[in-house]
Protein backbone atom coordinates (compact mmCIF):
# COMPACT_ATOMS: atom_id res chain seq x y z
CA UNK A 1 0.00 0.00 0.00
CA UNK A 2 1.05 3.58 -1.13
CA UNK A 3 1.85 5.78 2.23
CA UNK A 4 -0.55 9.18 1.71
CA UNK A 5 1.11 12.19 2.91
CA UNK A 6 -0.72 15.46 3.94
CA UNK A 7 -0.33 18.62 1.72
CA UNK A 8 -1.90 21.73 1.35
CA UNK A 9 -5.09 22.35 -1.14
CA UNK A 10 -5.82 25.87 -2.71
CA UNK A 11 -8.23 26.49 0.05
CA UNK A 12 -5.59 25.56 2.92
CA UNK A 13 -7.47 22.74 3.84
CA UNK A 14 -5.22 19.46 4.26
CA UNK A 15 -5.48 16.87 1.22
CA UNK A 16 -4.15 13.13 1.75
CA UNK A 17 -1.77 12.67 -1.85
CA UNK A 18 -0.32 9.25 -2.34
CA UNK A 19 3.48 9.03 -3.23
CA UNK A 20 2.51 7.45 -6.87
CA UNK A 21 0.55 11.16 -7.10
CA UNK A 22 3.32 13.06 -5.35
CA UNK A 23 5.54 11.06 -7.79
CA UNK A 24 3.66 12.00 -10.80
CA UNK A 25 3.28 15.74 -10.36
CA UNK A 26 7.05 15.73 -9.75
CA UNK A 27 7.45 14.03 -13.14
CA UNK A 28 5.00 16.85 -14.84
CA UNK A 29 7.15 19.59 -13.01
CA UNK A 30 10.39 18.28 -14.71
CA UNK A 31 8.54 17.68 -18.48
CA UNK A 32 7.45 21.34 -18.18
CA UNK A 33 11.01 22.48 -17.20
CA UNK A 34 12.50 20.83 -19.62
CA UNK A 35 10.28 21.98 -22.37
CA UNK A 36 9.52 25.02 -24.24
CA UNK A 37 5.85 26.09 -23.43
CA UNK A 38 5.22 27.43 -27.18
CA UNK A 39 6.81 24.26 -29.04
CA UNK A 40 6.75 21.56 -26.74
CA UNK A 41 10.35 21.34 -27.80
CA UNK A 42 12.98 19.29 -25.13
CA UNK A 43 15.63 21.62 -24.57
CA UNK A 44 19.05 19.65 -24.12
CA UNK A 45 20.47 22.04 -21.83
CA UNK A 46 17.87 21.73 -19.45
CA UNK A 47 17.79 18.31 -19.97
CA UNK A 48 21.59 17.67 -19.53
CA UNK A 49 21.01 19.55 -16.14
CA UNK A 50 18.54 17.38 -14.84
CA UNK A 51 20.60 14.28 -15.89
CA UNK A 52 23.91 16.11 -13.90
CA UNK A 53 25.83 16.41 -16.67
CA UNK A 54 26.81 19.15 -19.37
CA UNK A 55 24.67 19.76 -22.43
CA UNK A 56 27.82 18.73 -24.57
CA UNK A 57 27.60 15.67 -22.46
CA UNK A 58 24.17 14.83 -23.74
CA UNK A 59 24.37 15.63 -26.61
CA UNK A 60 27.94 13.50 -27.60
CA UNK A 61 25.06 10.06 -26.42
CA UNK A 62 22.67 11.91 -28.67
CA UNK A 63 25.34 11.82 -31.69
CA UNK A 64 26.73 8.01 -30.64
CA UNK A 65 23.00 7.06 -31.95
CA UNK A 66 23.91 7.66 -35.56
CA UNK A 67 22.42 9.76 -37.98
CA UNK A 68 18.74 7.99 -37.95
CA UNK A 69 18.16 9.22 -35.26
CA UNK A 70 16.67 12.47 -33.93
CA UNK A 71 17.02 14.66 -30.99
CA UNK A 72 13.42 14.38 -30.38
CA UNK A 73 13.58 10.55 -30.07
CA UNK A 74 16.78 10.24 -28.44
CA UNK A 75 15.13 13.04 -25.30
CA UNK A 76 11.82 11.08 -25.66
CA UNK A 77 13.10 8.11 -25.00
CA UNK A 78 15.49 9.23 -22.03
CA UNK A 79 12.26 10.93 -20.68
CA UNK A 80 10.39 7.34 -20.79
CA UNK A 81 13.07 5.38 -19.17
CA UNK A 82 12.81 8.08 -16.59
CA UNK A 83 9.22 7.64 -16.46
CA UNK A 84 8.56 3.95 -16.13
CA UNK A 85 11.43 4.12 -12.96
CA UNK A 86 10.31 7.25 -11.28
CA UNK A 87 6.60 5.46 -11.72
CA UNK A 88 7.55 2.88 -9.46
CA UNK A 89 7.54 5.01 -6.98
CA UNK A 90 10.65 6.76 -6.62
CA UNK A 91 11.08 9.98 -6.08
CA UNK A 92 12.66 11.35 -9.58
CA UNK A 93 16.25 12.38 -8.20
CA UNK A 94 16.40 8.68 -7.26
CA UNK A 95 15.03 7.84 -10.71
CA UNK A 96 17.93 10.26 -12.54
CA UNK A 97 20.69 8.37 -10.27
CA UNK A 98 19.54 4.64 -11.15
CA UNK A 99 19.31 5.99 -14.59
CA UNK A 100 22.77 7.28 -14.81
CA UNK A 101 24.54 4.99 -12.49
CA UNK A 102 23.14 1.69 -12.12
CA UNK A 103 24.06 -1.12 -14.15
CA UNK A 104 21.53 -4.09 -14.76
CA UNK A 105 22.65 -7.68 -14.74
CA UNK A 106 19.97 -8.87 -17.69
CA UNK A 107 21.46 -6.29 -19.74
CA UNK A 108 25.18 -7.52 -18.94
CA UNK A 109 25.46 -4.76 -16.66
CA UNK A 110 24.95 -1.47 -18.37
CA UNK A 111 23.28 1.17 -17.49
CA UNK A 112 20.22 2.32 -18.47
CA UNK A 113 21.89 5.20 -19.84
CA UNK A 114 24.37 3.02 -21.64
CA UNK A 115 21.14 1.06 -23.26
CA UNK A 116 19.55 4.28 -24.21
CA UNK A 117 22.66 5.16 -26.18
CA UNK A 118 22.31 1.80 -27.72
CA UNK A 119 18.85 2.49 -28.87
CA UNK A 120 17.35 0.16 -26.84
CA UNK A 121 15.25 2.04 -24.80
CA UNK A 122 11.39 0.59 -25.97
CA UNK A 123 12.67 -2.79 -24.79
CA UNK A 124 14.35 -1.89 -21.70
CA UNK A 125 10.55 -0.14 -20.60
CA UNK A 126 8.92 -3.95 -21.44
CA UNK A 127 11.65 -5.84 -20.15
CA UNK A 128 11.54 -4.05 -16.73
CA UNK A 129 8.02 -5.11 -15.33
CA UNK A 130 8.84 -8.39 -17.22
CA UNK A 131 12.20 -8.90 -15.22
CA UNK A 132 10.30 -8.19 -12.07
CA UNK A 133 12.77 -5.50 -11.17
CA UNK A 134 12.27 -2.03 -9.38
CA UNK A 135 13.77 1.23 -9.05
CA UNK A 136 13.26 1.32 -4.70
CA UNK A 137 12.50 4.92 -3.52
CA UNK A 138 15.57 6.13 -0.99
CA UNK A 139 18.52 7.57 -0.86
CA UNK A 140 20.84 4.62 -2.68
CA UNK A 141 18.60 3.46 -6.10
CA UNK A 142 19.68 -0.04 -7.00
CA UNK A 143 18.06 -2.51 -9.31
CA UNK A 144 16.56 -5.57 -6.82
CA UNK A 145 15.08 -8.66 -8.08
CA UNK A 146 11.56 -9.45 -6.27
CA UNK A 147 12.28 -13.13 -6.26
Amino acid sequence: MVAPSRIRGAAGQATMVSSKSKAAIEFLHFLADISDPNTGDISALKLAAWLGMTEEALLKRWMQRGPHSGWRSFADEVIGVLDAAQSQGASLDCAIDWYRNTPIAQCGLRTPDQIVVAGEAPWLVRQLDVWNVWVRPGATPRLHDRR
